[in-house]
């Protein structure tokens, strides 16, 4: 169903056809008969006269325009070839055509009208007083429904009605004085492809102070990074400084770290009735019922609640389903929130079996290699037990189904600038030990500590022979008018070439370094956002994005070139 007002002037012109005993908004079809477009009979027929014709047309995106055709795109004739029995509407060839199989709204004059009692019409008169007057507030009236009718949904309601509309899926407008900060999500460089980051996501602080993101936010495979606000949960929450809000309550595959950029504020107005209506609509996940989705968003809103694994058919009879959950707080409370929420979303008549994701007991053992002479035997148990923090939030934050990868752990224990090399082993009790392992749908890790340092060497005890390793780099780039990629791909060679010769512990690799290294705005400028490096070093390698990451080469390490991708984008500098 679908409204569309009249305006005034339509509604004064089909009355003063009505009462003047014409026929008004007659609805007829359009045919392609003989190579020209033709309407349907006229019911009224035989025709006097045709004073109106117009089409409603619309296009690919719902739009409504409204087409007029006058006297000189048509014509009246007979269908029956006679010269007085005119019943059909005939499109001139050359002239404006209606598409085929559209309908048109026609008024018209039939030879059978009966004469009309009112004598004057004119501007001013009594009759044209009176009508004019019924036909503004026809017009009113229809403006009015126009607006009943947008104010029942919600990309068309606007200021008190749209709170009513977000109200039926439990949002409300965020009120002046809200705290609001943006909220940086970063990839990670290990993690290619698509990921979805949906609205009402949780971020706290070391204060507990929690904020909600509030519209859902896509990081497409070429982008490392994107922004996204975020309000507090309360209006009492308390503002942050640059860099507090660093905890997400529920693990997001993909991404390694989220955090504000900047300190929150109070918003000195209302939450728009834009912002509202992406707000409102991400919401709708949490308020579906009886739908997989509807289980899984509405469990991973609790928090506590780490990943949920749903599945159908779990003894394969119908009217099964099995809710798997990991908990990142595992408490009583937690527990009884999600059974509730279990309660409140299940589809009328599925049995829903709870349950757990299993634990898999999990051994690791670490290989370092510290940088220049080491460290010292004060410093050696903090940097140990830094080491270990990080792999055991990674391991423990995977999801069911996820994967431990020997490059995302070794990234981890790289950041640490005290670390050259390191590697990972990964240990299930009664199997050999694996540098990479996978989760099944129904798995996560007990990590067990504290770990097994087999062997923590200084770089220049560690071998006396020279060690290397490759890079290949992805440099979109725009070049300057003129300049062809052969040119630009021989001046990058170049400059690649004394930029990797230039590496050392003390000037590693990133990818700042590298834009600064390779500047040339005589040729090409580069899109620094878009562009990684991939380091291999033996059977380990890591991915470096702007801001993301370095890689410190060791002491006589030899980094060679392995592969130069460039991607020409279109347009000039």
């Amino acid at each position: 169903m679908s409204f569309l007002p009249r305006t005034y002037e339509e509604i004064v012109r089909d009355l003063l056809t009505t009462l003047t005993s014409g026929t008004v908004r007659e609805q007829v079809k359009v045919l392609e008969t003989g190579g020209q477009r033709v309407t349907e009979k006229l019911s009224s027929r035989p025709v006097r006269r045709v004073s109106f014709v117009e089409e409603i047309r619309t296009d690919e995106q719902g739009k409504k325009t409204k087409i007029r055709y006058t006297a000189a795109d048509y014509e009246l004739f007979a269908s029956d070839g006679s010269e007085n029995n005119l019943d059909t509407i005939r499109f001139r060839k050359g002239k404006q055509q209606p598409d085929t199989a559209s309908t048109l709204s026609v008024n018209y004059y039939p030879v059978s009208a009966e004469p009309t009692p009112l004598t004057d019409l004119n501007v001013g008169s009594v009759v044209r007083t009176l009508m004019e007057t019924f036909a503004r507030e026809l017009a009113l009236s229809d403006l009015s429904l126009d607006y009943i009718y947008k104010s029942g949904y919600l990309e068309t309601a606007t200021g008190p009605s749209l709170d009513k509309v977000v109200a039926l899926v439990g949002v409300k407008r965020l009120p002046a004085g809200y705290p609001t900060v943006k909220v940086r999500f970063s990839r990670n460089p290990a993690s290619p492809g698509r990921i979805s980051i949906p609205a009402g996501t949780a971020i706290v602080d070391a204060k507990n102070n929690r904020y909600l993101t509030l519209e859902a936010l896509v990081l497409e495979p070429y982008e490392s990074s994107r922004e996204v606000l975020a309000a507090g949960e309360k209006p009492g929450t308390g503002e942050v400084a640059a860099g507090e809000l660093n905890r997400l309550e529920i693990v997001i595959a993909g991404i390694a770290e989220a955090t504000n950029v900047k300190e929150s504020s109070k918003s000195s107005a209302a939450e728009s009735d834009d912002d509202l209506r992406r707000r409102a609509a991400g919401a709708l996940h949490g308020v579906m019922r009886g739908t997989v989705n509807a289980l899984q968003y509405g469990l991973l809103s609790i928090p506590g609640v780490k990943s949920v694994n749903v599945v159908e058919f779990p003894n394969d009879i119908a009217g099964e389903v099995r809710v798997e959950v990991s908990y990142s707080d595992d408490t009583p409370e937690v527990r009884a929130q999600v059974a509730d929420r279990i309660r409140e979303l299940r589809p009328a008549g599925i049995r829903v079996i709870s349950g757990e994701a299993a634990k898999k007991p999990l051994e690791v053992q670490l290989d370092l290699t510290l940088t220049g002479k080491g460290v010292s035997q004060a410093e050696l148990e903090p940097l140990k037990t830094s080491a270990e923090t990080a792999i055991a939030k990674y391991l423990t934050d995977l999801p069911p189904g996820g994967s431990a990868r020997q490059a995302r752990m070794s990234a981890l224990l790289l950041a640490d600038a005290r670390i050259a090399d390191a590697k990972v082993r990964l240990i299930v009790p009664g199997k050999e030990a694996q540098e990479n392992l996978s989760l099944e749908s129904n798995e996560v890790f007990e990590v067990k500590r504290p770990f097994t340092f087999a062997q923590v060497v200084a770089e220049e005890q560690a071998a006396a022979q020279a060690v290397s390793s490759k890079a290949t780099f992805y440099l979109p780039l725009h070049l300057v008018a003129g300049v062809t990629g052969a040119q630009a791909q021989s001046a990058l060679d170049t400059a690649l070439t004394a930029y990797l010769a230039g590496r050392s512990p003390s000037a590693p690799v990133s990818v700042d370094t590298l834009a600064a290294s390779i500047r040339d705005d005589s040729r090409y400028a580069l899109v620094r956002d878009e562009a990684t490096i991939t380091i291999e070093k033996g059977d380990a390698f890591m991915q470096l994005a702007d801001g993301q990451g370095q890689y410190v080469p060791a002491v006589e390490e030899t980094m060679e070139k392995q592969a130069v991708n460039l991607d020409i984008r279109e347009g000039g500098v």
